[in-house]
């Protein structure tokens, strides 16, 4: 993302809390990344860069449309929220899952452990 539209969004710090919940969620699932590629009618090597939030092009930092975010919601069968850093409030310039990373693994273990419950 252009730093004229990224403004003080530290995008990579939101990469990388995307490429965290996206890697908890699938595994919670027991999916491989080329199954849930697979699923997801996407390639491994997305799957994985994403995973690791890189990308191919300037700024080589994952940017997914929001399409392939449903996308993989749909194949890891868990509402878009769940891979999204933040996305119930006012985004800080940093994503504070950097910091604190261990609360939010437990929050999206509660919320999966419930769906299975409910």
């Amino acid at each position: 993302m252009p730093e004229r539209v990224r403004g003080s969004l530290d995008w990579g710090t939101y990469a990388n809390s995307f490429a965290f919940r996206l890697a908890l969620v699938r595994r919670q699932r027991g999916l491989s990344q080329e199954a849930l590629a697979h699923k997801a009618g996407m390639h491994r090597n997305q799957v994985s860069n994403l995973e690791r939030a890189r990308s191919n092009r300037e700024p080589f930092i994952s940017d997914p449309q929001l399409s392939t975010v449903y996308r993989l919601a749909v194949a890891l069968d868990v509402p878009p929220t769940y891979l999204l850093p933040d996305a119930n409030g006012l985004l800080p310039e940093q994503s504070p899952e950097l910091t604190d990373g261990s609360r939010v693994e437990k929050e999206l273990y509660e919320r999966l452990a419930g769906e299975a419950d409910g």
